[in-house]
Formats: C-alpha cells, structure tokens, sequence
C-alpha cells in the first residue's frame, strides 16, 4: 500500500512540475491588502496549492478533534452502562426473593 501511495505521490508531483514549467506568464494578483504585479502564474499556482493545503490540513484536524471527542463521551457512556448492568446482575438473589415475599405479604 505504501508503494502505491509514493508511485500516485510522483505522479502528482510530476504533474504538478509540467504544469509550473508550462505557467511562465507574468500576472498581477489584486488581493483585498495589497496588489502584485509582475508575478509567474507559476507561482500564484503554488500559493494558491499551499494555501488549499493548510486550509484542507486545519479542516481535517478539526474533523479528526471532534470524532474522537464524540468517541470519548461515548467511551464513557459506555463505561457507566458496563458498571450500571454489571451492579444490576450481582444483586443477591436472595434479597431480591425476601422483597418480594415482603411485599406479597403487605
């Protein structure tokens, strides 16, 4: 599985540098703070990859934290209802039949 995981990562990594080296025009990019001008399209590609990389990366952790809470509070849960059912099959047997032969007789 690793292996084809590096072999698809190559690729990609290929793919990505045929597409930077074929990008050479100059562009100016117009942000809401600041403008640049005389910029390789190329560039502007790999900002914008790495942007969509930590943005995707933040995304995913954040995922990730609230799964294993959820995982967690069901943990727990389940942890009490183990104790709950294990208190409830060591009731003695025979308090149970002396309640019951109390209460007959009330």
């Amino acid at each position: 599985m690793k292996l084809i995981k590096m072999f698809v990562l190559i690729i990609v990594l290929l793919a990505m540098v045929f597409f930077l080296m074929r990008n050479d025009d100059r562009a100016t990019v117009n942000l809401l703070y600041q403008q640049f001008t005389d910029i390789t399209v190329a560039v502007i590609m790999l900002v914008s990859f790495g942007v969509g990389l930590i943005i995707g990366f933040l995304m995913a952790i954040a995922s990730i934290l609230s799964a294993k809470h959820a995982a967690r509070v069901l943990r727990s849960k389940n942890k009490k209802l183990v104790e709950e059912l294990n208190r409830l099959r060591n009731v003695n047997i025979d308090e149970e039949a002396l309640s019951a032969d109390n209460m007959q007789e009330v």
